[in-house]
């Protein structure tokens, strides 16, 4: 029995390399290929489908036009790292920079290998997916303080085809999978140029880059981690001329994120401190000298809890 279990572990140590390999290919193909499609976002009872084009340029830029087909409107334009979401029922442009944020298909962080920190990693079965063959690669976490997640390669191109979040149970959190897909179709800029662009004339513009300051002193520290998250950003944002900055942290796995805000307390906040849950993302808000601490991530409640109470002021 003894045996067994060491040939076992002997293998999956050895295929982990190779895991990990698919996962590099699929950073790589999302930065490199272009394409067009349909995906479907899945969380509980929301349902939200999206549609995307990639484009990439003869200097490799990398150019992106995402449209949500469900609910309000939006439209995402992206071009390397700036960021530009329209919303045309707000009359609202807001400007970023895509920083810690991944999105469908982008998800996975470059450094894929310190990935085998914190999850074992290894190859699952192959399944066709939107009528493409993909090669499976399964992420388990090493310790309760992070979900697991499944990752669905194409096998010719590495394109991310499907991924999702799964509880200590194996349960479905969330899920991202594409419906339909073109990969490496004959696209040009026009295809990812915005269609609200033109009719934007006389919207509000919100930079939010603009009212950050990064690597800042603070005046905040966390004082006891989440084992495997580090943090990876820090910065004030503005909430106006009459209130203090708002302080936001963010702390990763190299996968997942928990986000740490410390705002000052109003009484129009009320006293709603505790747990709380937002469809994928557990939430825990503590009071902590006149402040508001909220930390959220698409972790186990137990996590967010831990970062919200190990947050301090700088003595």
């Amino acid at each position: 029995m003894l045996a067994g279990l060491l040939i076992g572990q002997v293998a999956l140590a050895q295929g982990q390399p190779e895991a990990l390999s698919l996962l590099g290919r699929a950073v790589s193909a999302s930065q490199k290929t272009s394409y067009v499609g349909t995906f479907v976002y899945q969380s509980g009872a929301s349902v939200e489908t999206s549609r995307i084009a990639h484009y990439v340029d003869t200097e490799g830029n990398s150019i992106e036009r995402l449209e949500v087909l469900d609910g309000s409107p939006r439209e995402v334009i992206r071009v390397n790292d700036d960021v530009r979401c329209y919303l045309p029922k707000e009359k609202m442009i807001i400007e970023d920079r895509r920083g810690t944020r991944k999105t469908f298909p982008s998800l996975l962080p470059e450094a894929v290998a310190a990935l085998g920190d914190f999850y074992t990693v290894r190859k699952g079965a192959p399944v066709r997916v939107a009528g493409f063959d993909t090669q499976t690669v399964m992420l388990e976490p090493k310790d309760g303080f992070r979900y697991g997640h499944m990752f669905w390669i194409e096998s010719q191109s590495g394109l991310l085809m499907k991924a999702r979040m799964v509880n200590e149970k194996g349960e479905p959190i969330e899920q991202f999978a594409f419906a339909q897909l073109q990969i490496g179709p004959p696209l040009t800029r026009d295809d990812v140029q915005s269609r609200l662009a033109a009719s934007a004339t006389g919207w509000k513009v919100h930079a939010a880059n603009s009212t950050q300051a990064q690597n800042a002193d603070l005046g905040w520290t966390v004082n006891a981690d989440v084992p495997g998250f580090r943090q990876i950003a820090g910065m004030r944002r503005s909430l106006g001329p009459d209130r203090q900055d708002m302080v936001h942290m963010v702390f990763s796995d190299g996968l997942a994120a928990i986000s740490v805000f410390i705002e000052p307390y109003r009484k129009d906040d009320g006293n709603q401190v505790g747990p709380m849950k937002h469809g994928a993302v557990n939430v825990f808000k503590r009071r902590v000298a006149g402040f508001v601490v909220t930390a959220l991530g698409e972790v186990p409640a137990h996590s967010v809890q831990r970062m919200a109470e190990a947050v301090g002021p700088k003595r």
